[in-house]
């Protein structure tokens, strides 16, 4: 489990989360970009990252790009709100840099902006993960604008 607490928020990233973020980190020279969309819930100012989609066939990916397939996003976030009672929502997104310590690129910064003033969202925030070789960085983005922190030297 990883937990950290940015602004007001106490983020939570579940073991199941953290496996399939080791499992797709950049450890070799040739290895392409991987991502997909955060799940959880959130309980007052606690936010627990629950599920991590796993890469699909249908996004797109090199060594310093990923494009995940939204029709295919949104049919997990669908099937996870109804068979959770309507609890487990959409909290963000994921994917990995082949870096050591990972910082969030220009790219990046727009992507999760225009995700959260676009879209129709549970909850007035969205989460960043991205995870590098020995790091993971971790940020929140709301009407007040983002604020992160990344850990380095991460031993999970």
């Amino acid at each position: 489990m990883v937990e950290v607490v940015l602004n007001k928020f106490r983020i939570v990233l579940l073991d199941s989360v953290i496996d399939v973020l080791r499992k797709y980190k950049q450890v070799n020279s040739k290895s392409h970009e991987s991502g997909g969309i955060l799940l959880g819930q959130v309980k007052g100012n606690s936010i627990y990252i629950m599920r991590a989609s796993i890469p699909t066939n249908w996004d797109k990916s090199s060594r310093n790009s990923f494009n995940r397939c939204k029709d295919i996003a949104q049919v997990i976030i669908n099937y996870e709100f109804a068979n959770s009672n309507q609890k487990t929502i959409y909290l963000g997104e994921w994917h990995t840099h082949p870096e050591k310590s990972p910082t969030p690129s220009s790219v990046d910064k727009k992507m999760i902006l225009d995700q959260f003033k676009d879209n129709e969202l549970n909850e007035p925030f969205l989460i960043l993960v991205i995870q590098g070789i020995k790091g993971i960085h971790i940020s929140i983005t709301n009407e007040e604008g983002t604020n992160g922190i990344t850990l380095t030297d991460v031993v999970y």
